[in-house]
């Protein structure tokens, strides 16, 4: 692994574990295999043999599920700090859902998954941090999949982009930093990309947010949040 690449897995992970569990810090180091990914390129299929598991550095990604019929369902979006394969790779099973770029470079590290598995009977412990990790992530599909049963679909695209705001965070200028198009979006909170279109027009109308190039402008996050609810 190249120094930068070793000082861009410190940085992160220090940020997410601080000293503790010195241990995953060094299988990442010493067995992690640092990748690069453009846009809308795959990490893995949804039923593929899960050979590893991947720690997002850098980018976002989308987990999805495809259907035959109703194309492409977004499950949740990742970024920086989040897991993606870990629950496959410890099952030992295909994986269950892809895992696609959203951006144009995404960077992850990769850990193969007989390494990790010998690394694991040396220091069985670094399942505690990993673990935690994946709850964390099942929560927050589990609180959007809740909310997402009772609401309509206006309150569902409030929601979804109050979500983007908290986790990816916004530019100097207000827009969303993670760009989704209206079909992403049409597939993150099951609707139709004309249903979307419409909703943003009316939002728009609102002065909640703008829309210019698929970017999103929250022009008044109180009153998105209150129609979330």
């Amino acid at each position: 692994m190249l120094t930068t690449n070793k000082s861009l897995v410190n940085v992160l992970y220090q940020n997410i574990f601080g000293v503790e569990y010195p241990e995953l810090l060094e299988l990442f180091l010493n067995c992690g295999d640092v990748r690069q990914y453009p846009k809308n390129r795959p990490l893995f299929r949804e039923g593929e043999e899960a050979e590893g598991f991947y720690w997002i550095l850098e980018g976002t990604c989308k987990i999805c599920k495809c259907f035959k019929e109703e194309g492409e369902q977004i499950i949740t979006i990742i970024g920086p700090g989040d897991f993606v394969g870990l629950t496959s790779c410890l099952n030992d099973v295909p994986y269950k859902k892809g895992c696609i770029s959203m951006q144009e470079s995404t960077t992850a590290l990769f850990i193969p998954k007989d390494q990790f598995y010998a690394w694991l009977t040396k220091f069985p412990t670094i399942t505690l941090p990993l673990l935690r990790q994946i709850e964390l992530k099942i929560d927050r599909i589990e609180n959007r999949a809740t909310h997402f049963m009772r609401k309509t679909i206006d309150q569902r695209l409030a929601h979804a982009i109050i979500m983007l705001r908290d986790k990816f965070g916004l530019s100097a200028d207000n827009y969303l930093k993670l760009k989704l198009s209206p079909q992403e979006f049409a597939n993150f909170v099951g609707t139709t990309r004309t249903t979307i279109y419409r909703i943003f027009k009316k939002f728009e109308k609102e002065h909640l947010i703008e829309v210019h190039n698929k970017r999103i402008r929250l022009i008044d996050a109180q009153a998105l949040q209150t129609v979330a609810k």
